[in-house]
């Protein structure tokens, strides 16, 4: 408890700014509802933005953050390899189980389509298995371990939120998911790297390859 409770205290720059993003989601669900909310979200779309809200949704996806956790042995950061995968297994794990249990619809199930016209043609549609959002998941868990191993807290705290949130945000830009899907799936995947950090480094074998590499 201790640990935690210094870990909150060495981040408290990314846990503020979270903690500030949820209470902005809440308030736009309370107001509005997820589907209101998601027209408000949805107000503009072009090309361009169609191409770096792709890009943003990659960064989220295991094809980035699996790869991004190896290369990390690499530059001989192990530690950092360790919280960066394990964090995307337990968060996946999690939503795989949420899913599993969850037939919540997407979307493309609520809207029709001639009423909603920023469905992309070349992103697929799923109907449903839409909560949580896995994407939000796995770059909150990529985030919050990344902030919890910087140096600099403020800055990385703000660079890492606000690409985690972009992250997020694009899985609704995209028409695949509410935001109430995001935000447990945020909630998911910051509870992952702070579970991480607490206990997967203490594994033992974890911790030997470590000290080696030290």
């Amino acid at each position: 408890m201790r640990k935690l409770k210094q870990l909150l205290i060495d981040n408290k720059y990314f846990f503020i700014g979270y903690v500030l993003l949820l209470l902005f989601g809440s308030s736009l669900l309370f107001t509005y509802g997820k589907l209101t909310t998601f027209y408000l979200l949805n107000p503009y779309h072009r090309d361009w933005f169609n191409y770096i809200f792709y890009f943003f949704t990659i960064l989220g996806d295991g094809f980035f953050c699996i790869p991004l956790g190896f290369s990390l042995l690499i530059i001989k950061q192990k530690k950092l390899c360790w919280l960066v995968l394990s964090s995307y297994i337990i968060s996946g794990i999690i939503i795989l189980i949420l899913k599993n249990y969850i037939e919540e619809a997407r979307p493309s199930l609520y809207i029709e389509l001639k009423n909603y016209p920023y469905f992309i043609d070349h992103i697929t549609l799923h109907n449903y298995h839409g909560f949580p959002s896995g994407h939000t998941a796995s770059a909150f868990a990529l985030a919050s371990v990344l902030a919890f191993n910087s140096m600099s807290k403020r800055k990385s705290a703000i660079v890492l939120l606000i690409t985690a949130t972009l992250i997020g945000y694009s899985r609704v830009y995209l028409g695949q998911h509410f935001i109430s899907d995001v935000m447990v799936g945020s909630v998911i995947g910051v509870l992952s790297g702070i579970f991480c950090w607490e206990y997967v480094l203490r594994i033992k074998f974890i911790k030997d390859s470590y000290r080696k590499a030290m």
